[in-house]
């Protein structure tokens, strides 16, 4: 039982170091800051009414966020629309552009992750399934057990 947790922990900690090899990967190729591309992939995603939901997802101060939004903005990659009904509201959308490059983002993080698991920790497609299956599962179990505590 010891030996699954330190391989676990080992494998943690490799996919963590690949995780950061990717993003420096991403902001290599496409030059943009992890910070921009966090902003994309959450406008993408979630389409947020409002930056300060942008600001709250990724912990940035909304001085921060602003900034790398005007950053965006001059490279084409968003636009941002004030809602006429409610002024405090300013809608982030992406642009054609923005569109077009957070598409071959993902699909390289996609691709370069996966190359790296695999020949990094010399995983079959199959093993990192299970892997990602025992995360899944112990986060459902986690949660479960934090339910409950708060249900009592």
């Amino acid at each position: 039982m010891e030996h699954n947790k330190q391989q676990f922990s080992l494998g943690f900690i490799t996919l963590c170091q690949l995780f950061s090899e990717t993003c420096k990967s991403v902001k290599v190729n496409f030059n943009l800051s992890e910070n921009e591309v966090r902003i994309l992939l959450i406008v993408y995603t979630e389409k947020p009414e409002q930056i300060k939901l942008i600001s709250k997802k990724l912990s940035l101060s909304p001085t921060l966020t602003s900034k790398v939004l005007s950053s965006l903005e001059k490279k084409n990659l968003i636009s941002r629309q004030l809602n006429p009904f409610n002024k405090r509201y300013e809608q982030v959308l992406l642009t054609d552009n923005g569109i077009r490059v957070i598409c071959m983002i993902t699909e390289f993080i996609e691709k370069i992750l996966c190359e790296k698991i695999r020949n990094t920790m010399m995983a079959k497609p199959e093993d990192i399934l299970t892997f990602s299956e025992t995360i899944k599962s112990k986060i459902t179990l986690n949660n479960l057990s934090l339910t409950r505590i708060s249900n009592n």
